[in-house]
């Protein structure tokens, strides 16, 4: 071959793989690879997400994992190699020492999936602890009075069973493609008020009472379980659900907390974030209700009553004509599927919005009273110059007071809902999705038992996380999947030792009045009330730097999640809080090796992995060839990270042998092509069948004629 023959030859193949590098670059989606200006942070993670769940136990969950029934529900099988848990052992499911065996839910049964709430009070869940013995659950917290939403009648013997993965079956697929613990409690004892406080706070302690509304009841000896408990400092630490004073939609008894939250520590960094409560629009909104008592024109900017720059909100029931309302509802089991009837309001309904699931408004820093909105165009969709927005629209202050004239990093679900959306589309640059993302479910679909179950909640996690991993901000996600409490189900772990000490009229863990002994430690900030820590609940880490099928061990608790934030971020410890004691979610984490970015979607409604969809492009180069001159074809799959082989094939017939392909081009360089025209294509072959679907691409058209 003489040197000018070879030239087209090399002039082809180096414009082909310069064409493959600017493909391959193309298709890894907007802005990947490229450099965009973020925050420091101490690990490659810029952007969390934390599904803040209600009322689950991890033996409730967890109990047999990975080991699931498969007798019903959805079909669960296990990977090799799986790692076991700290769950219910053969002798705790045969021989409980509850004197009641848990039982496994059903899923095809709706008096099984639709059930009583239990008792998960501060008092009486320390008692169904019995000092470690965990023995106590029937008798104190188990639920033996009322019926569940179906009419079956409540029996406190059910506070013993469980679901498997026949059930939970998107938390269980999650946990086997990234991080979990088993060794998670509740920082303190207690309902769901405390539980929200200490994952923003790590603080249950500091109320201030000059802003109550309702005389929120104290615990007394007789009456143990009550909304606040003396401090022994002459304050008062929250033990039960007092709503946020701060909030227009709260309807009895309601406290506003002093000291630091973390939204204040991001706030003092110049960092955005958010909270995303379902049912946080309000169905009236503040403006409407001022232009109903007369004031129609006024802008809350410009217009705010100067009870609320000071105080006082009228908490009460019916609204004062000056406040929003918030009255949407879903019914009970709204999402159920076949063979389970979905709700339609036979079973009752549900408040989207729950206040004392809010807890940014119970501190007067950033709450968001009026339930203030995003503007919207003639839909009812939020404005793209208003996305853009959320997570930085910190209130304004009046002669240090505050005007309450914005959301305040507050929103509703539908908010984040639209943001991702954008992002995913690319009508939104990445750095639109807020540092630290706080998700809340509307009531029908938090988990929450009685009112809502785990299938409906599976529909709320999985359609999240799903829209996240689908945009360019997912190789920087991580999502942190957690609950508020235990709702009272039994757990049989024990943190032995007490973390955090509590001698009150409402503590019983060690004795009457004792959580700890008298010789025990003083107490965080020497504040009474905060017993700790209280039920092991689930914490799942969903992230592609998360390890893979993974279960860490460390001890952890809700305030853990504050820890991370600080340490991320680089924003230091709030005073007072469990954060400064919290153990590391470092163990749920792999930041020695690439993250894996492939996406894990979840079908919502069965929580089975989905097969992702693929696209097959194809270019030939040239597309006008000389017979003996090769042709180069250049097939890119997305999206990237999708694995298999390229066959790419002449009409029916294929050419050369199937192309490995995972990130990268599939390159194939071929001089088979005789004269005349060729309908070229390549078709992709998943090496997973239930990870990635196949597909082909459009046919490429190459003309091949003779050289003489």
């Amino acid at each position: 071959m003489s040197m000018n023959s070879a030239l087209p030859r090399r002039r082809a193949v180096a414009g082909a793989v310069a064409m493959a590098l600017g493909l391959a670059v193309v298709i890894a989606g907007p802005g990947a690879g490229l450099s965009v200006a973020a925050p420091k942070t101490a690990t490659p993670i810029k952007h969390l997400v934390v599904i803040f769940g209600e009322n689950v136990s991890f033996d409730h969950y967890f109990g047999t994992y990975p080991n699931a029934t498969n007798t019903s529900g959805q079909h669960f099988t296990a990977a090799p190699g799986t790692p076991a848990v700290n769950g219910l052992s053969p002798a705790l499911l045969t021989a409980n020492p509850n004197g009641v065996n848990p039982r496994r839910y059903d899923p095809t049964n709706i008096n099984d999936v639709l059930t009583c709430d239990q008792n998960h009070n501060y008092s009486d869940e320390q008692r169904a602890f019995n000092g470690g013995a965990m023995d106590k659950f029937v008798s104190t917290v188990g639920t033996g009075t009322g019926n569940s939403p179906t009419g079956s009648p409540c029996k406190a013997g059910d506070v013993m069973n469980y679901y498997d993965g026949n059930t939970v079956t998107g938390l269980w697929n999650y946990a086997q493609h990234y991080a979990m613990s088993d060794n998670s409690f509740g920082t303190t004892f207690g309902p769901s008020s405390p539980g929200a406080l200490n994952l923003v706070s790590g603080d249950t302690g500091g109320v201030d009472m000059t802003h109550t509304a309702n005389s929120p009841s104290i615990a007394t000896a007789a009456k143990p379980n009550a909304d606040l408990t003396p401090d022994g400092n002459g304050g008062y630490s929250v033990t039960s659900d007092p709503q946020p004073y701060w909030d227009d939609c709260s309807t009895r008894d309601a406290v506003a907390m002093s000291g630091q939250n973390i939204g204040d520590k991001l706030n003092t960094a110049g960092l955005s974030w958010g909270f995303f409560q379902g049912g946080y629009r309000p169905t009236t909104s503040y403006t409407d209700a001022l232009a109903a008592t007369g004031h129609s024109g006024q802008n809350t900017a410009t217009f705010i009553p100067d009870e609320f720059k000071t105080g006082g909100f009228q908490n009460s029931v019916p609204h004062s004509s000056n406040q929003g309302i918030c009255n949407a509802v879903h019914p009970i089991g709204a999402g159920l599927s076949s063979p389970l009837t979905p709700g339609s309001g036979q079973y009752g309904y549900k408040d989207d919005y729950i206040p004392h699931h809010q807890p940014f408004n119970y501190y007067a820093s950033t709450a968001n009273p009026h339930h203030l909105t995003l503007p919207t165009d003639t839909n009812g969709t939020v404005t793209p110059g208003a996305l853009k927005t959320i997570g930085t629209d910190t209130q304004h202050y009046v002669n240090g007071a505050p005007t309450f004239d914005t959301p305040n990093h507050q929103y509703d679900t539908s908010d984040f809902d639209q943001l991702v959306a954008g992002i995913g589309h690319g009508d939104l640059p990445p750095s639109a999705l807020p540092a630290v993302s706080f998700l809340k479910a509307p009531g029908y679909q938090d988990g929450h038992a009685f009112y809502s179950n785990p299938l409906d909640e599976q529909r709320f996690v999985a359609s999240k996380i799903n829209a996240l991993m689908k945009t360019p901000d997912w190789a920087s996600t991580a999502v942190v999947v957690n609950y508020d409490d235990s709702d009272g189900w039994y757990d049989h772990a024990y943190d032995s030792g007490v973390t955090n000490p509590s001698q009150t009229v409402a503590d019983a863990l060690t004795g009457p009045g004792q959580c700890g002994t008298a010789t025990t430690t003083t107490p965080l900030a020497g504040q009474q009330g905060r017993c700790g820590y209280g039920p092991r609940m689930p914490m799942l880490v969903i992230s592609p730097w998360a390890k893979a099928n993974s279960v860490d061990h460390t001890l952890t608790d809700l305030s853990s999640i504050t820890r991370f934030v600080e340490d991320n971020w680089g924003l230091g410890r709030i005073s007072g809080s469990f954060d400064n004691i919290a153990g590391s979610l470092t163990g749920l984490f792999d930041f020695t090796r690439p993250p894996n970015t492939r996406p894990v979607l979840l079908d919502p409604t069965t929580g089975q992995v989905q097969a992702v969809s693929t696209t097959t492009t194809l270019q030939a180069v040239p597309s006008l060839a000389f017979q003996s001159i090769p042709v180069i074809l250049i097939a890119n799959v997305s999206p990237l990270g999708a694995a298999g082989t390229v066959q790419f094939k002449d009409g029916t017939n294929n050419l050369g042998d199937p192309v490995q392909v995972t990130f990268g081009p599939a390159i194939l360089v071929t001089s088979a092509l005789t004269a005349g025209t060729h309908t070229l294509t390549a078709e992709f072959t998943p090496t997973n069948p239930t990870a990635s679907a196949p597909s082909t691409s459009p046919p490429s058209t190459v003309t091949v004629r003779t050289l003489f």
